[in-house]
């Protein structure tokens, strides 16, 4: 039994402080030893640079200077070497660096830079290194010309070259030139291309006369298509994934494209596509060869998380990727969402997290296949069924049995277009009060009608691009996404609308440690009616499905507000409230003035029987920009942000966009950064309608005694009225002024915890 880390009654102070001590002095040694043992690098300065900073230099030599982390500033400071990185001097290193950045010079047009090391003592033998620099000037090109063999005038390969006349010389960017016209030359036949880059400085001038000497090489085919590595797949499948074949000209774009196409079989877990051995060194027929490894023929797979919406959502997935041969695959998924949200809704864990009906377990099952190179390479084939049940936090339930069927075909430069159908029986459960307040539709036969099962089948056309360096956390790149939606009789859906979205992205790095991301999304609808199902063609003219409306606010949105709280909202208050006597001894509002709907509410604005329910709108505009920077390392980043942007019931108005500045920080893990935002609403009180049930006078004929309504105060002796409650809703005509004052407030900050970037 190890007794060492048993607590001692008289003697573990002491014991503690003599651990502390011996750990102070350990640090210390440490920090000493790193000293005097060998010299280290005291200060690196640069000297005479005017056109990069100090800061963009230092980051491209590896003589650094000491180091400390922010939290161990304070012991770094008492010299203790805990945490502390320091370089020990190397004049090779300092040699090698000097040469390093006038290369970097050189190559940015400096043709002239020098750049000398400088060494001087400091304290405790450690070495201060200053780099002086000698600039110099500019040289631009002058002229770019094309010498060597002739190229078809056809081909223009000299179109949108990334340097031109006048430009700062650089060589990198002259070499991309060079490299962009070769490509363009193989991938219109030439295999053998090559284009070579002849330099004149002027010695009289800062110009420079580039030419670009080519070598075409015989025009060329591909030969026979050898495939390797496959133990499951069929040679016919891999090759009917590539974009060629035998006898085709040869282009080195379709020999990537063909790469990255094998890589969509699921079971293909390496892919390389390359020329084989010719029998000449200049061979016009170019042999292929393929290489590919396959992973297992089965995959299992779990994974969870967690947000103050949805609370705890867990998701398991298993898929066969060669599934009846061919490389199809069927993929089953299941996945739940709102796990412990009614247990959790009262904590800060999941605040926004919905109660009742709307905070019970959500559920998806479904089951997809795909069936690869459908008539050809690029086009897949997709076929799934699911079942679902949906909640929108005070909105609705939905309850989703439907079928998925899809054409989606990839784009060269990493873009998919995908077209889709996607017939779905519906039924919608809580919505009545959105029902009402959205469509009017507020008599128990209209609310039947459209919370009933109904049928929505949707065709949809969208295009997706993804140029980002990292799926999780992009620090350069663009994405976008282009979505269009139509429904109607015409393809058996009982709703009629035509939908519209645009979501664009750009991320652009500011700095070693910082990235610019700005984010644009715009939708709209256009509404067609509900023209089918039992009511009637026409009825409902002006009606678009809840789930399909726009709904703004949340984690991923315009972060001042809560999930889907920004744009078109009601109120919804029980009529026993509007009738209850208040402290005063008065109700708000009479019997008869709620019968006729010209109840006013607004004394009941500030208290807590209102229930805020968002509706959706029909129009929405976001716009968002962040900046990302690191706190500690690569584990812990900081953000700044604005969002701005609003839904509204029709058409789209910029006068009364919200804007919301805010703040967070980032963990980031191997899955995607853990994070938490907090940002403030400016919002205004504004007139809000008021749904509440209509009322209807006491019949002793065909109502009970006790169904009539109490208007006692809370905690009293029942005073019943003759009024019932009818089975009917009703949107009284005086909205009420709902919302917090002006000025600054406490309730107005929003708290967001999720995973992965806003955008």
């Amino acid at each position: 039994m190890i007794r060492g880390f048993g607590r001692s009654e008289q003697g573990s102070p002491r014991c503690l402080l003599l651990a502390f001590a011996a750990l102070l002095a350990a640090g210390w040694g440490a920090g000493a030893q790193a000293q005097t043992g060998r010299s280290e690098v005291a200060s690196v300065d640069f000297e005479g640079n005017e056109f990069f900073s100090g800061a963009e230099l230092r980051r491209l030599v590896q003589t650094r200077a000491p180091s400390c982390p922010p939290i161990l500033a304070i012991t770094c400071a008492m010299g203790i070497g805990w945490g502390r990185s320091s370089t020990p001097f190397s004049a090779l290193v300092l040699a090698e660096d000097a040469r390093r950045l006038q290369f970097y010079y050189q190559a940015h047009g400096f043709q002239g830079a020098e750049v000398v090391p400088d060494t001087s003592l400091a304290a405790d033998s450690a070495v201060a290194v200053t780099f002086r620099i000698v600039e110099g000037s500019v040289y631009h090109v002058g002229s770019i010309s094309f010498i060597g063999d002739p190229v078809p005038p056809d081909l223009e390969i000299a179109s949108d070259l990334p340097v031109g006349a006048g430009d700062p010389l650089q060589s990198l960017l002259i070499q991309e030139a060079a490299d962009t016209l070769a490509l363009r030359l193989r991938d219109a036949g030439y295999a053998y291309a090559d284009v070579f880059i002849n330099l004149d400085l002027a010695a009289v001038s800062d110009t420079a006369s580039v030419a670009y000497r080519v070598e075409l090489g015989p025009m060329s085919t591909i030969g026979p298509i050898q495939v390797d590595g496959n133990r499951l797949l069929e040679d016919e499948v891999i090759l009917a994934r590539l974009p060629f074949r035998e006898g085709k000209r040869f282009s080195e774009r379709e020999i990537l494209e063909g790469q990255r196409s094998l890589y969509e079989l699921g079971l293909v877990t390496r892919a390389l596509v390359e020329r084989g051995n010719t029998l000449t060194q200049a061979d016009p027929v170019i042999p292929i060869r393929v290489r590919i490894e396959e992973g297992d023929l089965h995959v299992v797979g779990a994974e969870g998380g967690f947000d103050n919406s949805q609370c705890v959502n867990v998701e398991g997935r298993w898929a066969s990727r060669n599934f009846i041969g061919g490389g199809r695959a069927l993929r089953l998924r299941t996945r739940l969402s709102n796990i412990l949200a009614g247990t959790l809704q009262e904590t800060p864990l999941c605040p926004q997290a919905g109660r009742g009906d709307y905070g019970r377990l959500n559920w998806l099952v479904s089951a997809d296949f795909n069936q690869p190179s459908f008539f050809t390479p690029r086009i897949t084939f997709a076929a799934g069924l699911y079942s679902e049940r949906l909640s929108r936090k005070n909105i609705f339930v939905r309850e989703t049995f439907g079928l998925d069927f899809a054409l989606r075909r990839n784009i060269a430069g990493g873009s998919l277009a995908n077209l889709r159908y996607r017939p779905q029986l519906n039924r919608l459960r809580a919505a009545e009060v959105t029902l009402c307040a959205t469509f009017l539709a507020c008599t128990p036969a209209d609310i039947d009608v459209l919370s009933s099962y109904t049928w929505l089948a949707p065709v949809g056309l969208s295009f997706s691009r993804d140029r980002t360096d990292d799926i999780f956390n992009p620090a350069r790149g663009s994405r976008l996404l282009l979505d269009l939606e139509y429904a109607s009789g015409f393809t058996a859906s009982d709703y009629a609308y035509f939908r519209a979205f645009a979501d664009a992205s750009v991320y652009r790095r500011t700095g070693a440690d910082a990235v610019l991301a700005l984010r644009v999304r715009a939708g709209r609808i256009a509404a067609g009616g509900f023209v089918g199902g039992p009511s009637g063609e026409g009825r409902f003219a002006d009606i678009v499905p809840s789930q399909k409306r726009f709904y703004g606010g949340g984690a991923n949105s315009v972060r001042g507000f809560a999930q889907n709280s920004l744009g078109p909202r009601t109120l919804s208050i029980g009529v026993e409230e509007l009738l209850r006597r208040g402290s005063g001894g008065q109700p708000a509002c009479s019997p008869e003035a709620v019968q006729d709907l010209s109840c006013d509410g607004a004394a009941l604005a500030g208290s807590e029987r209102y229930q805020l329910r968002p509706i959706g709108g029909l129009a929405t505009l976001e716009a968002s920009a962040e900046l990302r920077f690191r706190l500690l390392g690569n584990a812990l980043g900081g953000v700044v942000f604005v969002d701005a942007g609003q839904v509204w019931p029709r058409d789209l108005s910029l006068d009364d966009l919200e804007v919301s500045p805010g703040l967070g920080v980032r963990y980031n893990t191997l899955f995607g950064p853990i994070r938490l935002d907090i940002a403030y609403s400016f919002r205004q009180q504004e007139p809000l309608q008021v749904v509440t049930s209509q009322i209807r006078p006491f019949a002793p004929a065909r109502d009970r005694a006790d169904d009539r309504i109490d208007i006692g105060a809370r905690g009293g002796p029942r005073e019943p009225i003759d009024w019932v409650v009818s089975e009917d809703l009703a949107v009284l005509r005086p909205p009420v002024l709902f919302g917090d004052i002006p000025g600054f407030s406490w309730r107005r900050f929003q708290l967001h915890f999720s995973i992965g970037q806003a955008f």
